[in-house]
């Protein structure tokens, strides 16, 4: 198998993953606890974002698989 075509699996495998974890992640109730790490207030608000943010990485991972060259 290619290179491109392993890593295009791979990363879809990836994005598939994300998405799964994103959406169980916003389906739990304890999504709007806080936690604190150290001295630092993480709040529902800022889980979503990290969630998105993670998302987000891995669809734009399986996006640049389609512009590898060679």
């Amino acid at each position: 198998m290619k290179l491109k075509k392993t890593l295009r699996i791979i990363s879809l495998f990836m994005c598939i993953i994300a998405v799964i974890f994103v959406t169980c992640a916003l389906s739990n109730p304890a999504l709007g606890s806080v936690f604190y790490i150290g001295s630092i207030k993480i709040t529902a608000a800022i889980k979503r974002s990290f969630y998105m943010l993670y998302t987000i990485v891995m669809i734009l991972l399986y996006i640049t698989s389609f512009f590898l060259k060679k």
